[in-house]
């Protein structure tokens, strides 16, 4: 890839990122209603011992 072509594409990605990060149509989400977005995950009861996954 040539030099001007990785600088332009660079530049345009900061662009994008930018108006959707700082646009004036931009979604203003509180922290607090997001966690209740995220799934709760949890590890189960009980783990297998090591020697029990390990081959003989």
């Amino acid at each position: 890839m040539s030099d001007r072509l990785a600088i332009s594409s660079a530049f345009s990605v900061l662009m994008m990122a930018s108006y959707v990060l700082l646009g004036g149509d931009a979604a203003q989400v509180r922290l607090e209603t997001q966690a209740g977005l995220m799934p709760q995950i949890s590890a189960p009861a009980s783990l297998p011992q090591v020697s029990v996954l390990l081959p003989h």
